[in-house]
């Protein structure tokens, strides 16, 4: 139970430290596009994390069988699989449309 819990606080902050690194290095207009031409349903969110989630862990497992390190899969399946819901969440627009409207009314009454 404690090395779950361990493993569990580790991929919380790879998922955290790869959103924040994702949103700094990629321009917002360019995650916007991202996310448009990807995941611009919940349902196709769903899918593609699914799908990779599974891509990922059995490329992971295959390369840690072939290197004879297969008891770490549990370890390097789940850090990889959290460096990409990082950057899909990245990805994610944070400003609605109209968002951008509102501030300029705002700095008209100001």
């Amino acid at each position: 139970m404690r090395n779950f819990l361990i493993a569990s606080v580790v991929n919380l902050v790879i998922i955290l430290l790869a959103f924040f690194i994702f949103k700094s290095i990629i321009s917002g207009p360019t995650r916007h596009r991202i996310y448009e031409k990807l995941m611009d349903s919940f349902a196709l969110f769903v899918i593609y994390i699914f799908i990779g989630s599974v891509v990922i862990t059995s490329l992971t497992a295959l390369v840690l069988y072939k290197t004879r390190y297969i008891a770490y899969v549990n370890i390097a399946a789940p850090a990889l699989v959290s460096l990409m819901v990082g950057f899909v969440a990245s990805t994610i627009p944070t400003r609605g449309v109209g968002d951008k409207e509102k501030i300029e009314d705002t700095k008209e009454k100001i």
